[in-house]
């Protein structure tokens, strides 16, 4: 199973913070979460399968890595992570982006 990955140039509260809206925007279905270790995992309105969310903040240098991929179950649909990882990577960045531009801060 291949991760899909992007780095953010942003801590990794701020980058988690907007991961939350961004599933609510897409209507992901929070399964379980657990802020401290920056994991998530979620499942589609369908429960098609779950996809786990892991945030890595590159050795505290101001960037996070978001890694999305399949959380391994018996009935597992491998599917749903190639359906919504770059949906999810896409939608984050924009979030993070129009958050940005609201505060009036510069984009990087």
């Amino acid at each position: 199973m291949e991760i899909q990955s992007r780095c953010f140039p942003y801590d990794k509260s701020i980058v988690i913070n907007a991961l939350y809206d961004t599933l609510e925007a897409l209507g992901l279905h929070l399964d379980s979460s657990n802020s401290i270790r920056g994991t998530l995992v979620v499942s589609d309105a369908q429960h098609t399968g779950k996809i786990r969310i892991a945030l890595n903040n590159e050795g505290n240098t101001g960037r996070t890595r978001v890694d999305v991929l399949l959380e391994h179950s018996a009935d597992a649909d491998e599917g749903i992570t190639g359906k919504w990882s770059p949906v999810i990577l896409d939608e984050l960045s924009g979030t993070i982006q129009r958050a940005l531009q609201r505060e009036g801060k510069d984009l990087k």
